[in-house]
């Protein structure tokens, strides 16, 4: 499978949130891991171009809005609904409290080591924006602990400051590996 033909044709369609340059950044790591481990916190348009990469290998999407959970109710796809108890603009009061950032996640997920985990949600909208959502403090966490040693995080929305924060507080600045279009950074698990 090409998958940059695969891209490209989607972002044809105009779907998608990030760079041609970004998804193929991102397609290019699946491709060399898979089939493999994947998880995905968040759907999104992109959710079929994914698992369609990783053909072969294991898929699994985590979504707390119902309401965008239903539209792939009757798809292939392996999605599971989990619930964060965070609010984005509480980041700083929440600092890196692991009790405060865990989540209760399906047992398929938990007992799995993840080769490749993305974190593209939940909606955590911060400045310059006004903070929205629960943020993503929660799922960087958790993503960091359910990363298998070697394993590779990529990280959307980089240059927001709570993704920056998180991301190299829990992942270790010294594992950032690369940064695309400073918006989407890849670190690599050594610990």
């Amino acid at each position: 499978m090409n998958f940059v033909s695969e891209i490209k044709s989607f972002k044809k369609d105009k779907k998608g949130l990030i760079s041609m340059n970004q998804y193929v950044s991102i397609g290019e790591v699946l491709t060399i891991l898979s089939p493999c481990n994947f998880l995905v916190f968040g759907l999104g348009d992109d959710s079929y171009l994914w698992d369609t990469i990783n053909a072969g290998g294991r898929t699994v999407f985590l979504e707390d809005d119902a309401d965008w959970a239903e539209k792939f109710d009757k798809s292939s796809l392996e999605i599971y609904n989990v619930e964060y108890h965070t609010q984005g603009k509480d980041h700083e009061k929440i600092g890196f409290h692991e009790s405060d950032l865990s989540i209760e996640l399906p047992k398929e997920v938990e007992r799995c080591r993840w080769d490749l985990v993305f974190v593209d949600g939940p909606l955590g909208h911060n400045p310059p924006r006004p903070f929205k959502g629960p943020g993503r403090m929660s799922s960087i966490y958790m993503a960091s602990k359910l990363l298998k040693k070697g394993g590779i995080a990529i990280v959307d929305d980089f240059g927001r400051l709570i993704e920056n924060k998180y991301s190299q507080h829990f992942f270790g600045s010294d594992n950032l590996w690369k940064i695309v279009e400073k918006k989407v950074a890849f670190f690599k698990n050594e610990y």
